[in-house]
């Protein structure tokens, strides 16, 4: 493991209610039924979560496998446990919910300790995804399953979504195409782990020895359109507000990408003009948040993927 890596520190505000409000609308309820049903999910079993944050995966799940089991979230971060475990209290019903500072790469827990180890966007921010992967396979038991939720963040910045903010040329399209591919590849670099892992995870669970390997993607879409009908557009418009409406947020990204563009050899003037465009959509967004006209429909690439340990 990269000591001198690049880290987010999520109990930071701008990085923690980030965890709190895309986690809140990442799942459609029909489609948590459908995977939880494909992952053989049953009441009773033991499950650890792997860089648990703030515990929603477990929330997520715990209708599922929680009366009679047990949960176990697990963070390097000292005040996400914290407060995971007291979110718990408000969800735990009817098992046991437990939450440990630990290590992904040295996870606290016996050899074929949990019927399912899963997590949810943290191979992504791994200098070293395929040993945590390893030790996440170490705590399963034989025949038990381990479950990554990885994104390809990559391909999402690659498309076109439509929205009603003004057209790019084709000439500024292929400089954010540019911008994200170089920057990706910055970070990498950094150790601040790679976003677009997503694809890649099920090749490394072949590696390490997981058989019966699937995989399935969100099916979650963003659609915001006035008059904003229905909690899920209210509540996505609430997260694109929170991501780019809030100053320091806003300011906190972009220079963490500038930081991996220029790592991945990418040039400062460019990485200026990108800025220009972005401000310049920047200004039409809040005019268009502040006239109640903003609207944009795209999909993501998160994928499901699950393996298992043989018996």
């Amino acid at each position: 493991m990269n000591q001198d890596r690049e880290r987010i520190d999520w109990s930071d505000r701008t990085w923690k209610e980030m965890l709190a409000y895309q986690r809140k609308s990442m799942w459609l309820e029909d489609t948590l039924d459908m995977l939880t049903t494909w992952l053989g999910l049953n009441p009773g079993m033991t499950v650890v979560d792997v860089g648990c944050g703030l515990g929603y995966l477990g929330y997520a799940c715990w209708p599922y496998f929680g009366k009679g089991g047990r949960y176990f979230g697990v963070d390097e971060s000292p005040d996400l446990v914290r407060d995971a475990e007291k979110a718990a209290g408000e969800w735990a019903e009817g098992g046991e919910a437990c939450f440990k500072t630990g290590d992904a790469y040295k996870l606290p827990f016996e050899d074929d300790f949990a019927d399912l180890v899963m997590c949810q966007a943290l191979l992504m921010q791994l200098d070293n995804p395929k040993m945590a992967l390893a030790e996440m396979i170490r705590v399963a038991k034989p025949g038990g399953l381990v479950m990554c939720t990885e994104p390809d963040n990559l391909s999402v910045l690659l498309e076109k979504w439509h929205w009603s903010l003004p057209d790019l040329s084709i000439d500024e399209q292929l400089l954010f195409k540019k911008v994200a591919l170089i920057s990706n590849q910055g970070g990498i670099k950094l150790g601040a782990g790679d976003s677009s892992i997503g694809n890649k995870v099920p090749f490394m669970m072949s590696k390490l020895g997981l058989v019966d390997i699937g995989i399935r993607q969100n099916d979650a879409v963003c659609y915001i359109e006035p008059p904003y009908e229905g909690s899920r557009q209210k509540d996505l418009l609430e997260n694109v507000k929170k991501q780019w409406l809030d100053e320091d947020r806003r300011k906190a990204w972009m220079s963490r990408e500038r930081k991996h563009f220029l790592a991945g050899g990418g040039d400062s003037a460019e990485y200026d003009r990108y800025l220009k465009i972005h401000e310049r959509n920047m200004r039409a967004f809040r005019q268009q948040i502040d006239d109640g006209k903003y609207s944009v429909c795209g999909s993501g690439h998160v994928y499901v993927i699950k393996g298992t340990k043989p018996a």
